[in-house]
């Protein structure tokens, strides 16, 4: 039965509004970040893969929005006519209540009655279908986008904080530190990003990006600390050296007091038996840089030797307190045998043993030794115990039972 004028109106209203609709979508759509982004070049994997399938059916919304665009038209356009015969209404009716796009196998709009048409739509179904087609384009896109925002915002402040680490390196001729951590932040960065579907499915990162990012975070932070060590060394170059120079002098005056004790030692002591005295102080001043030596520039290097000499000094000054705490510790042996003796005969006059024969001779034997310079440590040491082995025996003996 032909359309009555309310029907027609109620038909194009809803029609009007559906195709506003549309074209809001539409725009959005065609203008959103994820969809420019997968039209980009080098894409891979699942996110090639949304590119292969979204790129068609972009191209079929848009068809199919301008044959709804042109259907509305050829409708609103009979509408409008100041008078309508009923040939006008039987074709309003036709435009929007009959099948009258026809689509060939891939769903493009074709002439009706061609060979090549597969299917015939309605107006009303195809902008229902086109709404529901822009929804699920839309949510496609805003996963890519959000996807790629992910992976993008994992790798942005790596790859800001890389440059201003590079840039410094760079400054200091030393562009080499950072070069390795550089192909593999560019490599990391770029294979993440050219597939940010896998990387960071429903916009999450997958655990090995994050795994990844790790992993650079913490090399960037090591290179980060060596370059920003090699700037504090250029920076602060006479002050390291002035403090090296003064390490050396502490060098120096250690293995002095090494031979101060040594002599103490020698004087005093019978055979010490004390390594050689060290002699460290004079080399470590010959490989002293000088204020002006920066061996052209090649901080690394020099880094490595003011490194290296300041380990040396420390290591040279250290064994040289050692060495004079053990000559030292002869004269202190001596005095705590000598401390020991007294004890001894302090305690034997207690008990009442203080004008025991023996005892007296083995008390002045080892007094005797104690005093005598150079001290024999060995024969004192043993003249000690015999004496504190005698009181002992003599104090047990006395309590015995008669």
């Amino acid at each position: 039965m032909p359309m009555d004028r309310h029907s027609a109106d109620q038909a194009l209203t809803g029609l009007g509004a559906a195709h506003d609709r549309i074209a809001a979508a539409m725009f959005v759509i065609d203008s959103h970040a994820g969809l420019a982004f997968l039209r980009g070049t080098g894409l891979t994997g699942r996110t090639a893969e949304r590119a292969r399938a979204i790129s068609p059916e972009v191209d079929l919304l848009w068809a199919h929005f301008n044959a709804l665009t042109g259907l509305l038209d050829r409708a609103r356009a009979i509408r409008g006519q100041r008078r309508l015969g009923d040939d006008d209404w039987e074709a309003l009716r036709l435009l929007l209540a009959e099948p009258v796009l026809a689509l060939d196998g891939t769903g493009l709009p074709v002439e009706a009655g061609s060979t090549a048409v597969a299917t015939l739509l309605g107006v009303r179904e195809l902008s229902n279908g086109l709404e529901q087609r822009c929804g699920t384009m839309t949510t496609q896109l805003a996963e890519v986008d959000a996807a790629w925002s992910a992976v993008a915002g994992c790798f942005a402040p790596l790859t800001e904080a890389f440059g201003a680490v590079a840039g410094q390196a760079e400054e200091l001729g030393v562009a080499e530190l950072t070069r390795s951590l550089g192909e593999r932040l560019d490599q990391g960065r770029s294979a993440n990003l050219r597939d940010p579907l896998t990387a960071a499915p429903a916009g999450q990162l997958r655990a090995a990006v994050r795994d990844l990012a790790g992993e650079l975070a913490s090399e960037l932070d090591t290179v980060r600390q060596r370059v920003a060590g090699l700037a504090a060394l250029r920076d602060r170059y006479p002050d390291r050296i002035a403090a090296l120079a003064t390490l050396v002098e502490e060098v120096a005056a250690a293995e002095s007091g090494v031979r101060d004790a040594y002599a103490r030692a020698e004087e005093k002591i019978l055979a010490p038996d004390l390594p050689v005295p060290p002699a460290a102080a004079g080399r470590l001043r010959a490989a002293l840089p000088g204020p002006d030596d920066v061996h052209k520039r090649q901080w690394v290097r020099l880094a490595e030797d003011l490194a290296a000499l300041e380990e040396s000094a420390r290591l040279a000054r250290g064994r040289a307190e050692q060495l004079r705490d053990a000559a030292d510790g002869l004269l202190a042996r001596r005095q705590e045998l000598r401390g020991r003796l007294d004890a001894y005969r302090a305690k034997a006059a207690r008990v009442g043993f203080a004008e025991d024969t023996d005892l007296s001779v083995r008390y002045q034997r080892a007094h005797d030794l104690l005093f005598t310079a150079p001290c024999d440590l060995r024969q004192s040491t043993r003249a000690v115990y015999a004496y504190q082995q005698a009181l002992a025996e003599l104090i047990a003996s006395s309590k015995e039972p008669r």
